[in-house]
């Protein structure tokens, strides 16, 4: 007997053929229950999209993170190309321009490293200890890959100007203002309430700035100083912009009466810690003129923070905080208002502001260095980049001192050991530069004994010093400083 639901030819069939006919009317009825569920999918959906567009004001720009797809592509480019380890001693980057026989991007070797994958090493390559590139910090960027990444959509601040209010600014976002601020207040380095806070593209171009602006007030040809040894970039830039309102006028000389005597007003430029030999400096309280501190090493992982600084003038960088050199942000912060208009002004001409995707890069890495002390949910207090700068440092430093202990031919500078605010405890050394004096009164070019031992550092004349001293940078990759103390040992150890 047949069910109701049996078709009422299928009897009259041969078996092969009613199978046939009974497979087809169930695929026909599984479509028609597809196209259904389909229908009510896309209603479903619809009624979805009109909720949320009827509940938001700004409907697109508003969504929630998971409901957005345009940033998909650029992730999935960002994390191809992160996905390269190159051997630990290279990179690919998305705008790696080599690529290789299979179309894919082509490592871009560090120094000394070779290789497709660059894991040859150059056998006895040559040491570059020249620069203060901070790259020590790209390890600790790799670690915490979601830390430091930041989305910059194509739309994003594309004016001249911070915002559109139709009025010059001070070229500076309230946002990346707020993140300096609130560092400082985190390291406890420097006042910043009740000052102004000036832009610049690296703290480099603030140098200059400053010298013109308070050349400026002065309203006479002033002189421009900076005690033995300096950072030879004071030098250089005042010489190079050739202003007729200052000149360079080497160090203050202040035993000097004939300096002394001098009636030209005087701006003295001071890094503290100093660049090269990572000791703290400040003007006596009897010396005249206008001081612009440089406070670029001002951090702890690179030197204790024993007050927070409360000069009229100074200078800071991105640089040597996170080790993005390559953003170009630095920052000055001035108590007077006048100068505050001038150095804006000064920034206006030179470059029309400072590029606003390095400021929201700015912003975004400060406030991952806040927050990971502040609000550490993902990381202890211990993991933050001034643990990670200072442990790196210290054990470079501690190593020095081994290569060096036993030398009567070289000796490094002398650091004092005090206790920091930030660590709440005795910091250590661990400067970003080694001073190194040549003893033996025959090794008058220490630069030059280097430069043999294939190590290329910076010699002690662009310092105002002698050359009897060289400087090398301790702030590079790992390898890098491997490679280094592996010269210098060879060296020590020729006697």
């Amino acid at each position: 007997m047949r069910s109701e639901s049996d078709s009422p030819s299928e009897g009259l069939l041969p078996q092969p053929l009613a199978d046939s006919v009974r497979d087809e009317e169930k695929r026909r009825r599984w479509i028609s229950d597809l196209k259904t569920v389909a229908i009510c999918v896309l209603l479903l959906s619809d009624l979805v999209a009109l909720w949320y567009y009827s509940s938001t004001s700004l409907q697109f720009v508003k969504a929630p993170a998971s409901t957005v797809s345009w940033t998909a592509a650029a992730v999935r480019a960002a994390e191809a190309a992160a996905m390269n380890s190159c051997s630990g001693h290279g990179s690919v980057f998305m705008d790696t321009v080599l690529v290789g026989s299979d179309g894919a991007q082509i490592c871009e070797c560090h120094e000394c490293f070779t290789g497709p994958d660059c894991a040859l090493l150059i056998p006895d390559c040559a040491v570059e200890a020249d620069s203060g590139d901070p790259l020590l910090f790209e390890e600790y960027w790799m670690q915490h890959p979601d830390l430091g990444t930041v989305v910059i959509p194509g739309w994003y601040r594309m004016s001249y100007q911070t915002c559109d209010a139709g009025t010059l600014g001070d070229y500076c976002t309230d946002a990346l203002k707020a993140a300096i601020q609130d560092l400082h207040g985190l390291t406890g380095n420097a006042v910043t309430k009740g000052r102004y806070i000036v832009l610049g593209t690296g703290s480099t171009q603030l140098v200059n700035a400053a010298v013109h602006s308070i050349a400026l007030q002065q309203k006479e040809v002033s002189n421009v100083v900076a005690s033995i040894p300096y950072y030879q970039a004071y030098r250089l830039q005042t010489q190079f912009f050739s202003s007729p309102n200052y000149q360079w006028a080497g160090d203050p000389e202040r035993d000097s009466s004939s300096f002394e005597g001098s009636d030209a007003p005087v701006i003295e430029l001071m890094a503290s810690p100093n660049n090269p030999t990572a000791t703290i400096q400040e003007v006596p309280s009897n010396a005249s003129g206008v001081v612009v501190y440089d406070y670029a090493y001002y951090w702890p992982h690179l030197t204790p923070i024993t007050k927070a600084v409360n000069a009229d003038v100074m200078l800071f960088t991105l640089s040597k905080i996170t080790g993005h050199a390559g953003s170009r942000i630095g920052w000055a912060i001035v108590k007077d208002l006048d100068l505050y208009y001038k150095m804006l002004n000064y920034i206006f001409f030179n470059t029309a502001g400072v590029s606003h995707d390095s400021q929201l890069r700015a912003t975004h890495l400060i406030r991952t260095v806040v927050n990971s002390y502040t609000n550490p949910p993902t990381m202890s207090r211990e993991k933050g980049i001034f643990h990670y700068g200072q442990e790196v440092l210290l054990a470079r430093w501690e190593r020095l001192q081994g290569i060096f202990s036993n030398s009567s031919r070289f000796s490094l500078q002398h650091i004092e050991t005090k206790h920091c605010s930030f660590f709440g405890k005795k910091s250590p050394p661990s400067p970003g530069y080694a001073w190194i004096h040549c003893e033996h009164e025959e090794d008058t070019d220490c630069y030059a004994l280097m430069l043999g031992a294939n190590i290329t550092g910076r010699a002690g004349s662009l310092f105002g010093s002698t050359d009897r001293h060289v400087r090398l940078s301790l702030l590079k990759r790992q390898s890098k400083f491997e490679n280094l103390a592996a010269h210098l040992s060879a060296l020590v150890s020729q006697g």
